[in-house]
């Protein structure tokens, strides 16, 4: 049996929409084997449709691959879950084959399959990883440093489909909105780097998507006045309906706070502190 540990992940950071994302200690794990008969997956599973591919992209059959998931990344609350389901099924298949592909060419294959590599590329090398997906495939650059960032999330009990949020998103931007998100850029890869807070506070400022994305979040607004009492930056996670607070503090109060904030919202929120995976996807 093989094992494979793949990490959850939240996508965007603020201005690096579908571009940049950060692996965190919050893993789905997946065992592949292999037992005769015919195949008991369908097309909708998402594991088995990544596996496929590689397997039919070397000639192999896939029909006695079997695999078992054991789940902590919740689905459908932007923490990468259907990324997880692709680098697992990808990572697992290429393990199972005597790993045919390399690194790289396995991200290509996710990002095809997810259609954007800001959640499979930090799933896959861990840490922060900001990626170009272009005609001659997919380039990535891995953030060095981050030692000294801890991140918070709040997950609420009501999910937020990728479908929904993207339809929230306009069509177009102005050229100020641009302009601004292109400009944090620097200031937020910098401030990772290096761990400083006050960097990434003016780099994770966006105009691009999280202020169309924020009214599908109930207590979205209480819930970012978590900023009014300690220095950080509450972020859309993703799609949502998770947020993510991103800080140099390790502390219980955070967590209270965010827990106290959360109960005036009249939903129930999870609020996990959780280390940065800096590992990425393994084989246990």
């Amino acid at each position: 049996m093989i094992k494979i540990r793949v990490p959850g992940t939240t996508a965007n950071l603020g201005p690096a929409f579908d571009a940049g994302g950060l692996a965190l200690a919050l893993y789905n794990t997946f065992s592949f084997y292999e037992e005769e008969g015919p195949s008991p997956y369908g097309e909708d599973n998402l594991i088995f449709t990544s596996a496929k591919a590689l397997y039919d992209r070397v000639g192999a059959d896939i029909s006695s691959l079997r695999f078992e998931v054991e789940a902590e990344v919740p689905s459908s609350r932007g923490l990468g879950s259907s990324a997880t389901c692709i680098i697992g099924g990808l990572f697992g298949a290429n393990e199972v084959l005597g790993r045919p592909l390399d690194q790289e060419e396995l991200l290509e294959m996710a990002t095809e399959i997810e259609g954007h590599p800001d959640n499979v590329a930090p799933a896959l090398y861990g840490g922060c990883v900001f990626s170009l997906s272009g005609e001659k495939g997919v380039a990535s650059l891995k953030i060095e440093g981050l030692r000294d960032l801890v991140s918070y999330v709040a997950i609420p009990d009501f999910e937020v489909s990728t479908a929904h949020a993207r339809a929230a998103l306009p069509e177009s931007l102005t050229y100020s909105e641009t302009v601004h998100n292109i400009a944090s850029m620097p200031f937020l890869m910098e401030g990772l780097r290096q761990s400083n807070l006050d960097l990434i506070l003016l780099g994770t400022q966006d105009q691009i998507h999280e202020p169309y994305r924020k009214d599908l979040i109930a207590g979205y607004e209480t819930m970012k006045g978590l900023e009014d009492h300690f220095k950080g930056r509450v972020l859309i996670s993703g799609s949502g309906p998770t947020l993510l607070f991103i800080t140099d503090q390790k502390k219980e109060e955070v967590e209270r706070t965010w827990e106290a904030l959360g109960q005036k919202t009249g939903a129930h929120w999870d609020i996990l502190c959780l280390d940065i995976d800096h590992e990425g996807a393994k084989r246990l």
